[in-house]
């Protein structure tokens, strides 16, 4: 499946159609899965990541306000954005969000929406988005002399947007996996194989979800002892306590999994492990 939900919600039609089963890696909104037999994932979804980004910031950095900048091309912004604002007013009150504003995938000008951000005064920033333009958003805002903390979804754990980001702090995210609090044995084993193969790099969750979608397929097929992907989409949706990498992975009955997030931060030029976050 595909790494984005835009590309995964264009082609879940196609797989349906065709009677394929397929496995997501990182797409995230709800609308991937959702009347599709055949899309499944191994990811949380957004109304999971936007509660606990914006329960984090209600408990943890003690926020009373927040401001949310979107980009409106990206079902996943907009789709993470959403709920995030509905869980940060169910807590914070309708008038908690202070100001709401938007760009477009491919903008590298920011100023106009960090002004009107900045008039506002809030507690926090929350801007999901792809990880090129938020990282240069991320650094404006610095620029601009934006103190709060910036929060954003799981695309954010690349090297680019890091790269923009290193020397500056109160920079968090949600995500998958994290190689400093593994969670099953299969993370453990995923790490080691990872840095033999790639002995420079660091593993992130997208290497991890993918060996997941992998192994769950390759489980899916030896459940259903057959190749046929009526029987293997069968065994896929049947699911359940599946050791994985990024955790244990159970698929409800849409087809999403149900498991734990990360929350990372950056720190001393890093992506620092700061809490885990257990489904309900």
């Amino acid at each position: 499946g595909s790494y984005g939900s835009s590309l995964s919600m264009s082609g879940g039609p196609v797989a349906q159609d065709a009677g394929c089963p397929v496995i997501g890696c990182s797409p995230t909104n709800p609308a991937v899965t959702l009347g599709n037999d055949y899309y499944f994932r191994v990811c949380f979804i957004d109304p999971f990541q936007g509660t606990v980004m914006s329960n984090y910031a209600t408990n943890k950095l003690s926020a009373k306000t927040a401001a949310i900048i979107q980009d409106v091309q990206q079902d996943y912004s907009v789709g993470l954005s959403n709920y995030f604002e509905k869980a940060f007013k169910k807590t914070n009150g309708e008038k908690s969000i202070v100001e709401k504003v938007n760009y477009n995938t491919g903008d590298k000008d920011f100023s106009a929406q960090l002004t009107a951000v900045k008039a506002k005064n809030p507690d926090v920033i929350f801007a999901p988005g792809n990880f090129l333009e938020c990282g240069i958003l991320v650094a404006k805002a610095r620029e601009l002399g934006i103190t709060c903390p910036i929060l954003g979804g799981d695309t954010w754990e690349a090297d680019a947007f890091l790269s923009q980001v290193k020397q500056y702090k109160d920079i968090y995210f949600s995500t998958h996996f994290t190689a400093e609090e593994p969670v099953t044995e299969v993370s453990t084993t995923f790490l080691n194989e990872f840095k033999k193969a790639y002995p420079d790099k660091t593993a992130n969750a997208f290497g991890a979800l993918g060996f997941d979608a992998y192994l769950l397929a390759v489980n899916a097929i030896e459940r259903a002892n057959s190749t046929d992907r009526e029987d293997i989409k069968t065994a896929l949706a049947a699911t359940k306590d599946f050791k994985g990498a990024t955790g244990i992975i159970t698929l409800d009955q849409n087809g999403d999994a149900t498991k734990t997030a990360i929350i990372k931060k950056v720190a001393d030029g890093n992506f620092v492990y700061e809490t885990k976050v257990e489904p309900k």
